[in-house]
């Protein structure tokens, strides 16, 4: 993965809150219109989910949706 992180910029990292060294880690290929999601469990990456750019305004309102207050 550090060949990903040199033609990559990662634009950030999100611990999980539950399991020590897992993490999220958010990456931007701009040479290949592309985000990339990985989840790392330490120094290990265990997946990934490439993006392409105008994707990521869907899962921003997905993260956003998922903070409202569930309808009753």
């Amino acid at each position: 993965m550090e060949k990903a992180v040199e033609r990559g910029i990662r634009t950030g990292v999100v611990r999980d809150a539950d399991r020590a060294g897992r993490a999220l880690r958010v990456t931007t290929h701009p040479e290949a219109g592309r985000v990339v999601l990985s989840t790392w469990q330490d120094a290990t990456c265990v997946s990934t989910v490439r993006l392409d750019r105008a994707d990521v305004v869907e899962l921003l309102t997905a993260l956003g949706a998922a903070l409202l207050p569930p309808e009753r």
